[in-house]
């Protein structure tokens, strides 16, 4: 497993892991006609299927794994009464179903939800499948990330801003709703619920909000130049772009909203490198897509965090392999940088 005749060359095949995606996920793809699974329902929210690759027969309950794992860990997003999960009636106890185990994600530094539930799809008892490996494989849309950034920096005007819950906005058919089961703690008792959105930990989640977005704006009869330039500014709730000039900006925001809010969805904080109606610019930076903008200079750079040596640090191939993967380069901007010490490595 750990020959050291393998050229270093290989090494460096481990930046396109999820950018280059492999035949049979692009077979897939082609596969995977998703307009036959959602409909838009009263109101204009989505409600999809979920795209099974087996016989949903397959799926064990899981019931005995979620117990053995704990269950007594409380929601601070879904509340019974909200239309986000929904109790499971007596009569329906018995019929197929798949339970999800979860666990709490702490974040003490976020503004909002400091505790947010991550439910396991993933989880599987041995010689049997899990949720996700019974759905189609997750299409790959990180490909997508170094066309949106270079789009948006043909523009001398810079816009972003999210969906607004995105993937709350997305409904589970109903007779989908019952291999997303799991237990809710209520006054020393388990009851039973089951989630009626895409829940967080469901592998298909982000393929499921793009084919939503793209279905929307596919749709759209309206503000047709507003609508090409929206089709290729998303990843996944994500959405950046660019302008020419302030008017631009200003109607480009307007409408935008307008046609995401057709399908209940809110593009909010918007941000831009220049004032104008409906966008904020603050001074200093702001994350898009995982590089630093800087607004007051228009400038992009990656987020590094350099390892501080000292005399004693052991310099090895595995510490020069470890150092240089760290860094998320999607527009190949450090490659100056980091070509050496991959020649290096090449000579060890």
């Amino acid at each position: 497993m750990h020959s050291m005749n393998i050229p270093i060359n290989k090494l460096w095949q481990l930046e396109v892991l999820g950018i280059s995606s492999p035949t049979e996920t692009k077979k897939e793809k082609g596969d995977l006609d998703f307009n036959d699974k959602m409909k838009i329902l009263p109101g204009g929210r989505y409600e999809v299927e979920l795209p099974w690759k087996y016989d949903s027969k397959n799926l064990p309950s899981n019931k005995e794994l979620v117990w053995k794992r704990g269950i007594f860990f409380g929601l601070s997003e879904s509340i019974p009464g909200l239309g986000k999960i929904e109790h499971v009636p007596d009569f329906e106890l018995n019929r197929e179903c798949h339970y999800l185990s979860r666990r709490p994600v702490i974040k003490l530094d976020n503004q909002t939800t400091k505790i947010r539930p991550v439910f396991d799809a993933s989880a599987s008892r041995r010689g049997n499948p899990s949720l996700n490996e019974c759905l189609f494989k997750e299409i790959n849309l990180i490909e997508l990330i170094p066309d949106i950034l270079d789009r948006f920096r043909m523009y001398p005007i810079g816009i972003s801003a999210n969906i607004e819950k995105a993937f709350l906005m997305l409904s589970v058919a109903p007779k989908d709703r019952d291999f997303l089961r799991f237990f809710y703690p209520c006054n020393d008792v388990e009851l039973i619920y089951r989630h009626c959105r895409i829940v967080f930990g469901v592998s298909l989640r982000p393929f499921l909000l793009n084919a939503t977005i793209m279905h929307l704006l596919e749709n759209c009869t309206e503000f047709y130049d507003v609508v090409q330039k929206l089709k290729c500014s998303f990843y996944v709730d994500n959405c950046l772009t660019g302008v020419h000039d302030v008017s631009e900006a200003e109607n480009f925001i307007e409408k935008a909203k307008l046609i995401m809010s057709k399908g209940c969805s809110n593009l909010r904080g918007w941000e831009s490198n220049v004032e104008c109606r409906h966008a904020s610019k603050h001074s200093g930076n702001t994350s898009v897509l995982g590089i630093i903008w800087n607004l007051d200079e228009d400038t992009m750079k990656c987020k590094i965090d350099f390892e501080i040596l000292s005399c004693e640090t052991k310099i090895t191939k595995r510490f020069i392999l470890s150092t240089v993967q760290k860094f998320y380069d999607p527009l190949s901007m450090l490659t100056p940088s980091t070509l050496l010490p991959k020649l290096i490595l090449q000579d060890l």
